[in-house]
């Protein structure tokens, strides 16, 4: 009895390490399933998605949907709830509408965050994040330019003669 007490005890603390108060506003490059005319499974759903240059700390850092060629990688960040644990879901990467990657990942807790990252190029990019079953809870865009970036000359030094 003791040791079930206690392991309930630690599944609601582990929980709780990972809970966030949902997203007070929609990301605007976050396309809910409910757009894509697909019907999600019932009691997961996607609070929030981005991409980003990194995530530290579990959180995304420099979160945009534009990205320049020498990036190498970008990530894909979501906060997912759910009713039921665990679960699986994925991070599903198209590069010019042909499927890059395909990453799953646990959902461990009713409230969870997760994120995969992807080496990129030059293109245009979406990641679809699905249940089990396939069906797309949701969905973000970026692009990764091909343009280089702007080098601004270094001031000369004037040299004297000798």
């Amino acid at each position: 009895m003791k040791k079930a007490l206690l392991a309930a005890t630690f599944a609601v603390i582990s929980g709780y390490a990972y809970a966030q108060t949902p997203a007070q506003e929609p990301d605007k490059a976050l396309t809910v399933a409910k757009e894509t005319k697909q019907t999600p499974t019932p009691g997961i759903k996607v609070e929030k998605m981005v991409t980003a240059a990194a995530v530290d700390n579990k959180e995304p850092v420099n979160e945009t949907s534009s990205f320049d060629k020498t990036i190498g990688r970008v990530y894909t960040w979501a906060r997912i709830t759910t009713t039921v644990t665990p679960v699986k879901i994925k991070h599903v990467y198209y590069a010019d509408e042909k499927k890059a990657a395909e990453i799953e990942l646990s959902v461990n807790a009713k409230t969870y965050r997760v994120w995969s990252y992807k080496s990129v190029w030059p293109g245009t990019w979406k990641v679809e994040t699905t249940d089990e079953a396939g069906k797309v809870l949701a969905v973000v865009t970026f692009t990764v330019s091909s343009a280089a970036p702007v080098q601004t000359p270094e001031a000369e030094t004037p040299t004297q003669g000798k």
